[in-house]
Formats: structure tokens, sequence, C-alpha cells
């Protein structure tokens, strides 16, 4: 007599299978946000650590030059005449002067000082106001503007760095050169686009630290320096404009202005304004932000700047004007206790 044995089959039937994908897929549903806000910490941090370094090579240059280096040089591009322009233009970003105390000695070394670096220049420049010989091109100054390192780069920000061949907008008026643009610039006041050398111009309670061919000492700061704003954040997109190259300026690079109000935006003043104009898409989106002076980060909820002692805050963008005007102006008398 023959003998059967019964085998057991061992395996997931459908519905087993399909709870299983279930459970995995909100489990992983639950730990993405707590990843993601894991990441977005880490690349906080490393842009806290960039405004540190700014803020450190701002320091070094003021103990070698017993003065804050000029947020713009000799600009060519403001759109009133008076007052007239530098003899000499040269564009210059002030952040090309801090390249030494960065550890960017060799980059440096590279440009011709006594050269522009980017060529455009508005219909107010006088006959007598003129780019000096070798110009951005000839000297090789345009083309430096295509480097790029990792200090000038928040990494929370995926829109494109570059700056594409533009006639306003690159070192040598749109011939090739595809220049890098900065997440990290100045508190400079936004009518540097109106008027030359505004700053020099600017009452004593209206000035902000920097500002074209500005010169201001620490002492100058007399709110206190843990009390004034001296470098800030901005996108790389914008729907109003082009973000600023590190080397360079071209039209509308005068640096950050938080209560800037040349555009009507919604709201006109503030951190982290998206919305220009009301106009049509893609303008409103997160991380685009709405106008050139703007400060806006893609961390959410507000924008890190790091103040004239060198320390770096987060603030946030619910922060009201008023508070955000005093901390840009470096001699009005008015200081802000608890910055939201």
């Amino acid at each position: 007599m023959r003998a059967f044995v019964a085998f057991r089959r061992f395996g997931f039937t459908l519905i087993e299978l399909l709870v299983v994908i279930a459970i995995i897929a909100i489990l992983i549903g639950l730990l993405l946000p707590a990843v993601q806000k894991v990441r977005e910490a880490a690349a906080r941090m490393k842009c806290s650590n960039n405004l540190k370094q700014w803020s450190l090579a701002c320091h070094n240059y003021h103990d070698a030059n017993q003065k804050l280096p000029p947020g713009r040089k000799s600009l060519g591009f403001a759109t009133t005449a008076s007052p007239p322009s530098d003899p000499v233009l040269l564009n210059h970003h002030g952040i090309l002067y801090l390249l030494p105390y960065i550890e960017q000695n060799a980059l440096y070394s590279k440009f011709v000082l006594t050269s522009p670096t980017g060529m455009y220049k508005y219909s107010t420049v006088a006959a007598t106001s003129a780019f000096p010989t070798p110009d951005a091109i000839a000297s090789g100054n345009a083309a430096l503007a295509a480097t790029s390192f990792s200090t000038i780069r928040c990494p929370s920000d995926s829109g494109n760095p570059i700056i594409a061949p533009s006639s306003s907008y690159s070192p040598d008026l749109g011939a090739g050169v595809q220049a890098v643009k900065t997440n990290y610039d100045f508190i400079m006041n936004y009518l540097s686009l109106r008027n030359y050398n505004y700053w020099r111009n600017a009452t004593t309670s209206t000035r902000y630290i920097f500002g074209e061919n500005s010169d201001t000492p620490l002492t100058a700061i007399t709110d206190g320096t843990s009390n004034t704003l001296m470098m800030g954040e901005m996108t790389l997109e914008l729907y109003n404009g082009v973000t600023s190259g590190w080397s360079f300026a071209g039209w509308v690079s005068v640096g950050i202005d938080p209560v800037g109000a040349w555009n009507t935006t919604y709201p006109a003043q503030g951190l982290n304004i998206w919305n220009y104009n009301n106009a049509a898409p893609p303008n409103g989106a997160f991380g685009r932000r709405a106008t050139w002076y703007n400060a806006a980060s893609m961390h959410p909820g507000g924008v890190n700047f790091v103040y004239a002692d060198g320390s770096v805050r987060f603030i946030q963008q619910t922060i009201d004007v008023p508070s955000l005007t005093y901390l840009c102006q470096m001699a009005d008398g008015q200081v802000i206790p608890n910055v939201p």
C-alpha cells in the first residue's frame, strides 16, 4: 500500500502581498519627510557656514585695510546722470576683493584689477567716463566670471547657476561667457541703480554698510555690529532680472536690499517675496524671487543673514519691514533687540 505525504506550499497570497506593499508604502511616506528635513537641516548648516566664511573674509580684509571692501566698484549703469559716474568704469563686484581671504588666492591673482570685470554701461554714462584698456574681454577678467567655487553656492538652491550670454547681464555683453551666479551678496541700497555713488551721497543715518565705492570702517557702524546686516542670501532664480554674478556687476547688480521698493510686488517689501506684480507663471513659484534686489532663500520660513559682528542668524520671513530697515541701516540709532 503506497503512503501519500501531503506537502504544504509556502508563499504569499495576492492579498498578503498587497498588504505588505501597502505597509511598506506607508512607512516610506512616513520616513521621507523626516529624511528631507534632515537633508535640509544639513544644507542650511552648510549655507550658514558659507556666510560665516564670507564674514571672516570681510573682517580679515578690514584688518588689512582698516575698512570693509566696497560692495561694488565704479559702476557704469545707474539710470540717472547726477551725480556723475566715475571717470574710470570698472564694474567690480565686492566679492572679488575677498578672494584672498577665502583661500582663492590663485583665482584672485588671475584678475587684472586695473581693468573692468564687466562691460555693461547705461546711456547716462558721460563721454568723459570710459572703460580702461585692456577691457574686461582683453584682460581675461570676463572669462574668469565662468569660474565656480563652493563658497558662493547655497546647497539648498537647485536653480540654474549660469547666466546665459546676454547683452545686459554678461561680463562680455553676450559674446559667449557663461558667468556663474552667487547666492550671497552684500546688503546694499537698491537705489544704487538710480544714482552713481549713491552710498557716498546718502545721509549717515540711512547708509547701509555697503554700496558703490563704500569704504566703511567698523567704527562707523554706530548701531552696533551685532545689530546691522552685512550679507545675505538670494535665490539663483528670479522673475524680474537675473541674479548677479560673483565677480562683476551687470545690469541691476547692486546687491541685496531686504526693504527695496523699486517694483510693485505682493507684498512690496520683506523676505521671500515670490509674487512680482501678479504676473503670469512662472511668477509666484517658491524659489523664484520676485525681482533683482529681493532677499530670499530656499530654506522654508526665512533667510540666512550674517551680521557685522560675524554672527549668522536665520531671520523669519514674518519680520516686519521697519525692523528690517533698522537692521539694514548702520547708524540710524535704532536697535532691534529681538529679531524674529
